[in-house]
């Protein structure tokens, strides 16, 4: 019997896999998502495989705007041609000499990235929607060609997602009289999210996510099971970032911060900005459709929250237990056991998706008992645990109860984590201590508020 329990919990979390995945499809189809994609991702063996999953995306309904990078292939051009430029502070000066070999690079990149969607059956367009405004002069520094994005041709693009196109913007931009102007393609993501109504922001380059090694760790911001990059943050938690490790963050991922804010932080704004590493497979798909993703997420609505269960939460709750009750953690509680005291109940919910419960049981003068805390097995060592927990008793605190109690057989010392301390069975409320099972032997621990 035992030895058929690891392949029953892994089935299991197939299984749970799968549920995600048609849950997210459910979610984004239909919405709109904008691909900025890097240059230096084009000559990598990975690169074909990228672009295949970009067409799945298409492929299940959720629409796509490609925005490409140019910066390498512009150089590459530029030096061919040997004509030098200026970069100052992130930004190209670009004189009238290197404009045509400016536009060439952002036509060859452009037409890779279509010849890669045609050949997966898909329909990418190309075409100049952007109206640009040049940098002029600023603090006596003549940007001369540079321009910057004014808005974008929203009608045209709204029309071709619903004739099924992928647009695919590049960085050259006109003014009015017909001026072109090289553009920065993360500023025209950033004006495409501005200009539509864009569910998620993709930043995809030849490098990793946010790193943690060197910069201080915003509080409750979490990190990547691998430990080298943030996993997702909040607003407050990329402001944390912009402040104390400005000094420490590449210019691009300062840049990538703040578009981010920017994008999020408005009535309308996108709901999500991810940044990924295009060089792994499939990373872009695993950040679609799971919740702990590959990369870094930076969101602006409540990501992964605490809440109290409801009716149809039972089933997820039942399942979260089983596996506990099985292992013999757990006494057995049955649907109805659930239903009679669900306002008990809190859930750990990641986007639409369970994954802990834990509850609160009042008992009356100033007592009650912590209890039914699980955690779904592929999500454990998130802090999903700690957070049901510490959830609880700042609701018991502000319930004015006086004293938490738990019952537990093996998770004793993990409780003490949280101030509680040993307890006898006598010193529990009537009410518990005449349910209390000696055979069972469950372990006292009790916490004062």
């Amino acid at each position: 019997m035992n030895s058929r329990l690891p392949q029953r919990y892994a089935d299991r979390a197939s299984v749970n896999t799968i549920r995600e995945v048609f849950d997210y499809i459910r979610r984004y189809k239909g919405k709109t998502f904008v691909l900025k994609i890097e240059d230096t991702l084009i000559g990598h063996p990975l690169f074909p495989l990228l672009m295949k999953d970009i067409v799945q995306l298409h492929d299940i309904g959720i629409h796509l705007i490609i925005v490409t990078g140019t910066r390498a292939t512009i150089e590459k051009h530029l030096t061919k041609a040997k004509i030098n430029t200026r970069v100052v502070n992130g930004i190209r000066i670009t004189p009238k000499s290197a404009m045509p070999h400016v536009k060439l690079a952002a036509m060859e990149v452009v037409q890779t990235v279509i010849s890669h969607l045609s050949a997966d059956n898909a329909s990418g367009i190309m075409g100049n929607w952007i109206r640009a405004r040049s940098l002029g002069v600023r603090e006596g520094l003549d940007y001369q060609y540079t321009g910057y994005v004014e808005k974008i041709q929203s009608s045209i693009v709204h029309k071709l997602l619903g004739q099924n196109f992928i647009p695919v913007i590049y960085n050259i931009g006109m003014n009015a009289t017909g001026n072109c102007y090289n553009l920065n393609s993360d500023k025209i993501a950033r004006q495409i999210c501005l200009d539509l109504d864009i569910e998620k922001l993709f930043f995809i380059r030849a490098q990793d996510a946010i790193p943690t090694s060197g910069l201080e760790l915003p509080p409750g911001s979490q990190v990547h099971p691998n430990g080298k990059i943030y996993s997702n943050m909040d607003l407050d938690h990329v402001d944390f970032m912009l402040k104390q490790n400005k000094e420490s963050l590449s210019f691009e991922n300062l840049a990538l911060l703040t578009y981010a804010k920017t994008v999020i932080d408005q009535p309308k704004g996108v709901n999500r900005v991810h940044i990924i590493d295009g060089r792994r497979e499939g990373r872009l798909l695993q950040e679609v459709f799971s919740s702990i993703g590959g990369g870094t997420l930076i969101y602006g609505n409540q990501y992964a929250h605490i809440r109290q269960a409801t009716l149809e939460d039972i089933p997820e709750i039942l399942h979260l237990l089983d596996g506990n009750i099985k292992k013999g953690n757990m006494i057995i509680r049955t649907a109805s056991d659930i239903k009679d005291k669900i306002n008990a109940y809190h859930i750990y919910a990641v986007d639409h998706a369970v994954y802990g419960c834990g509850a609160l049981y009042e008992l009356g003068q100033g007592w009650a008992e912590i209890g039914a805390v699980a955690v779904n097995d592929a999500y454990k060592s998130k802090g999903i645990g700690r957070g049901l927990v510490q959830y609880i008793i700042q609701a018991a605190q502000k319930k004015h109860i006086k004293t938490l109690f738990l019952l537990t057989t093996q998770a004793a010392d993990w409780f003490f984590e949280f101030g509680f301390v040993w307890a006898n069975p006598s010193e529990l409320p009537q009410s518990r201590r005449e349910g209390y099972n000696p055979e069972r032997n469950s372990r006292v621990l009790l916490l004062k508020l």
